[in-house]
């Protein structure tokens, strides 16, 4: 902030002249300057939609959305919750429907969480889902056996 020599204005330290009388903080004063209020109306140019539309319609369009397929059913919300993080540690994003209903019984299986991932990744979530079942299936063999 600066005070100007010649009307005492305050002015912001980023302006070069004093926005009341146009003079700089040496004291040197704008020949041409005018206030604002002095100032003719400044119009703008009118637009130009044609040719800001044709450039907006040249641009491309974003790509479709990704197709997702499900790929899983759990048994309840917790396994799709620890099933949708150990599969974004693997880099596969998936989404499970029915996840708010964390504490809710199951009545049927029409109700269980559904698990989902694009398209493109159906076949690694299969397969970890797969190995999945495996190793559930292992350690309630091992169970049983002691």
């Amino acid at each position: 902030m600066w005070t100007c020599p010649k009307c005492g204005s305050h002015v912001d330290s980023t302006f070069e002249i004093c926005w009341s009388c146009g003079t700089t903080p040496e004291g040197v004063e704008d020949p041409d300057f005018v206030t604002a209020d002095e100032a003719e109306p400044i119009y703008d140019a009118p637009l130009d939609l044609k040719s800001q539309l044709g450039s907006a319609l040249e641009q491309e369009l974003p790509e479709p959305p990704k197709e997702v397929v499900e790929f899983y059913q759990a048994r309840n919300s917790a396994e799709a919750k620890f099933l949708v993080d150990q599969l974004a540690e693997r880099g596969i994003l998936a989404v499970a429907n029915e996840t708010h209903t964390a504490n809710m019984e199951y009545i049927s299986n029409r109700f269980l969480p559904r698990l989902s991932v694009r398209a493109e990744d159906y076949a690694r979530a299969r397969s970890f889902v797969e190995d999945y079942e495996e190793r559930k299936k292992s350690r309630r063999d091992e169970v049983e056996a002691s």
